[in-house]
Protein backbone atom coordinates (compact mmCIF):
# COMPACT_ATOMS: atom_id res chain seq x y z
CA UNK A 1 0.00 0.00 0.00
CA UNK A 2 1.45 3.00 -1.03
CA UNK A 3 1.45 6.16 1.68
CA UNK A 4 0.05 9.33 0.97
CA UNK A 5 2.92 12.19 0.62
CA UNK A 6 2.48 14.37 3.57
CA UNK A 7 2.89 18.49 2.56
CA UNK A 8 5.76 19.81 2.86
CA UNK A 9 4.48 22.60 5.53
CA UNK A 10 4.00 19.47 7.63
CA UNK A 11 7.89 18.41 8.19
CA UNK A 12 8.78 18.68 11.72
CA UNK A 13 10.65 22.32 11.84
CA UNK A 14 11.08 25.10 14.40
CA UNK A 15 10.29 28.63 12.12
CA UNK A 16 12.44 30.80 11.90
CA UNK A 17 12.04 34.07 14.36
CA UNK A 18 9.37 31.96 16.18
CA UNK A 19 10.50 32.06 20.05
CA UNK A 20 8.96 30.09 23.20
CA UNK A 21 7.34 31.44 25.93
CA UNK A 22 5.51 34.54 23.68
CA UNK A 23 2.13 34.92 22.81
CA UNK A 24 1.30 35.62 19.33
CA UNK A 25 -2.35 37.18 19.38
CA UNK A 26 -4.04 38.34 16.58
CA UNK A 27 -7.21 40.32 16.33
CA UNK A 28 -10.87 39.44 14.78
CA UNK A 29 -11.14 41.04 11.43
CA UNK A 30 -14.84 42.11 12.44
CA UNK A 31 -15.16 42.38 15.86
CA UNK A 32 -11.34 43.22 16.98
CA UNK A 33 -10.98 46.99 16.77
CA UNK A 34 -11.62 47.30 20.36
CA UNK A 35 -9.44 44.40 21.85
CA UNK A 36 -12.53 42.03 22.64
CA UNK A 37 -12.36 39.51 20.11
CA UNK A 38 -9.34 37.84 19.29
CA UNK A 39 -7.40 34.30 18.48
CA UNK A 40 -4.14 33.44 20.69
CA UNK A 41 -1.33 30.82 20.07
CA UNK A 42 1.05 30.66 23.21
CA UNK A 43 4.21 28.65 22.56
CA UNK A 44 5.54 27.47 25.62
CA UNK A 45 9.13 26.86 26.59
CA UNK A 46 8.75 23.47 26.06
CA UNK A 47 7.51 23.57 22.75
CA UNK A 48 3.76 23.25 23.60
CA UNK A 49 1.48 25.12 22.04
CA UNK A 50 -1.51 26.59 23.29
CA UNK A 51 -4.15 28.15 20.79
CA UNK A 52 -6.92 30.57 22.69
CA UNK A 53 -9.96 32.67 21.77
CA UNK A 54 -11.95 35.17 23.31
CA UNK A 55 -14.88 37.40 21.75
CA UNK A 56 -16.63 39.90 24.14
CA UNK A 57 -17.29 42.70 21.88
CA UNK A 58 -21.07 41.64 20.99
CA UNK A 59 -22.69 40.78 24.20
CA UNK A 60 -24.28 43.79 25.65
CA UNK A 61 -24.08 42.07 29.31
CA UNK A 62 -20.07 41.85 29.31
CA UNK A 63 -21.05 38.13 29.38
CA UNK A 64 -18.84 35.74 27.12
CA UNK A 65 -20.03 33.67 23.93
CA UNK A 66 -20.31 30.18 24.48
CA UNK A 67 -19.12 29.66 21.48
CA UNK A 68 -16.76 32.14 20.76
CA UNK A 69 -15.85 32.65 17.08
CA UNK A 70 -13.47 35.12 14.91
CA UNK A 71 -12.75 35.65 11.78
CA UNK A 72 -9.71 35.85 9.49
CA UNK A 73 -11.03 36.81 6.14
CA UNK A 74 -9.40 36.53 2.86
CA UNK A 75 -7.37 39.54 1.12
CA UNK A 76 -11.04 40.07 -1.06
CA UNK A 77 -12.74 39.70 1.92
CA UNK A 78 -10.95 42.91 4.01
CA UNK A 79 -8.50 40.65 5.59
CA UNK A 80 -5.38 41.77 7.37
CA UNK A 81 -4.10 38.54 8.65
CA UNK A 82 -2.77 36.45 5.88
CA UNK A 83 -0.61 34.83 6.86
CA UNK A 84 -2.33 33.76 10.04
CA UNK A 85 -5.51 33.01 7.83
CA UNK A 86 -3.16 30.82 5.90
CA UNK A 87 -1.59 29.28 9.30
CA UNK A 88 -5.16 28.11 10.44
CA UNK A 89 -6.01 26.64 6.82
CA UNK A 90 -2.69 23.83 7.11
CA UNK A 91 -4.26 23.84 11.22
CA UNK A 92 -7.62 22.13 10.05
CA UNK A 93 -5.60 20.24 6.88
CA UNK A 94 -3.68 18.34 9.81
CA UNK A 95 -6.63 17.94 12.29
CA UNK A 96 -8.20 15.96 9.02
CA UNK A 97 -5.42 14.69 8.81
CA UNK A 98 -4.36 13.22 12.38
CA UNK A 99 -8.48 12.48 12.68
CA UNK A 100 -8.66 9.80 9.74
CA UNK A 101 -4.83 8.31 10.81
CA UNK A 102 -6.46 7.76 14.56
CA UNK A 103 -10.57 7.26 13.10
CA UNK A 104 -11.78 9.94 14.86
CA UNK A 105 -14.79 12.04 13.89
CA UNK A 106 -14.11 15.77 12.19
CA UNK A 107 -16.82 16.86 14.60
Amino acid sequence: MATKKEPKAFDSHWPEGLEAGVVYKVPCDDKGRNGGAWLKVYVANDGDVHMSMQEWEHIPEGEPDPIPSIRIRTLFGGGHSLRTRQALLWLADAIRRDNEECGRNND
